[in-house]
């Protein structure tokens, strides 16, 4: 089984990056409205070079921009900022889950809606970074290590992304935070559905960032053992290959090479060879029905369709689309991205202020 074909997609919907869809490079977007998709110059379909299809976990985002009305409170005038809980104020922080591991985050801005980035597999909360001032702007905005990811503890007996779940919907919790979106790229979105579910009436929404594209895809069981079984054999080959895979944009080498050395390190192998294993068994119709919040997508256009109408069977879920771009597009591409992510959050604000 090549590689590329288990993890892209693995609560669900699986993604096929492959030499083709790479050699298409970039376009611009431009589209139309149909379908609940916004398609932005779809691509048409690619069909995988063999050799280099890996499967990858995608959550998906969606897109919004703040209207004046909906724009939450801004800071104090001199930058003085008020935190009715400790721990909500901007600067750098570590919370303890129930488990005793370590989860450091940081906060900026400050208002009425809090915006929690949850970050992608055997990634970190520095892979946001172009996000948080646009986002900082308008909302107090949150980025976290997840355990066993950048300088967060690692010391858990099991890893599982309903574990996340858990995880950020304990800190919620811990912080008082209502009025959340969150943001959730890759694994970050079935995390996201996960904590919305165990934090209900916190959370308003969810945007999910090249991932949820299809909460009914099956899952072949040979085939995950297959790329699984890979990772374990030697996962900093097989994650820096899968890595490289991931990147369809001209000029992107020092991203993809920061990718990389975040996600690849030996010391990571365990936990995310246990994530990957963790990933197809998720019931993601399930969790999708359980987050019972609007989610929006921003996804890739290509080369793995986004099924909005399967996906709306089980929750209140819109998708635009984005071509050009690779799975990144946060990072590779943050001025096109920027700008869908404060209209997917702001139309989430929207669509349930009456419930606010």
């Amino acid at each position: 089984m090549p590689l590329y074909g288990v993890l892209r997609e693995l609560p669900r919907t699986w993604w096929l990056w492959g030499a083709k869809a790479k050699a298409r490079g970039p376009r611009f977007l431009s589209g139309t409205r149909a379908a609940g998709i916004l398609a932005l110059n779809p691509a048409p379909e690619v069909h995988m070079d063999s050799r280099i299809a890996l499967t990858v976990v995608a959550l998906t985002a969606a897109c919004g921009g703040p209207s004046p009305s909906e724009a939450p409170r801004a800071a104090p005038e001199g930058g003085t900022e008020v935190a009715s809980v400790p721990g909500t104020a901007s600067g750098e922080h570590v919370w303890t889950t129930a488990d005793g591991v370590e989860l450091p985050y940081a906060v900026a801005g400050a208002g009425d809606v809090t915006v929690v980035l949850v970050h992608c597999w055997m990634c970190d909360r520095t892979f946001w970074s172009e996000q948080i001032g646009p986002l900082a702007e308008r909302y107090r905005t949150v980025s976290l290590d997840l355990p066993g990811h950048g300088e967060a503890g690692s010391g858990r007996a099991e890893w599982s992304v309903g574990g996340y779940g858990e995880d950020v919907a304990g800190l919620l919790r811990d912080l008082d935070l209502s009025d959340v979106v969150l943001v959730g790229h890759s694994m970050g979105g079935p995390v996201s559905l996960k904590a919305a579910a165990l934090a209900p009436g916190r959370v308003r929404g969810i945007v999910a960032v090249d991932t949820l594209h299809d909460a009914e895809f099956d899952f072949s069981s040979e085939a995950v053992r297959g790329f699984v079984e890979a990772f374990e054999a030697d996962f900093t080959g097989s994650c820096g290959s899968f890595v490289e895979e991931m990147f369809v944009e001209e000029g992107v080498e020092e991203i993809a090479a920061r990718v990389r050395r975040a996600s690849c390190a030996p010391e990571r192998s365990a936990v995310g060879s246990a994530l990957m294993r963790d990933y197809s068994t998720i019931d993601m119709p399930a969790w999708l029905a359980g987050a019972q919040v609007p989610i929006r997508a921003i996804n890739a256009a290509a080369p793995h369709p986004t099924r909005v109408e399967s996906n709306r069977k089980h929750a209140d879920f819109e998708a635009v689309l984005v071509d050009g771009v690779g799975h990144y597009l946060h990072m590779t591409r943050p001025a096109e991205f920027n700008p869908l992510l404060l209209d997917a959050i702001a139309g989430i604000l929207a669509s349930t202020a009456e419930d606010a």
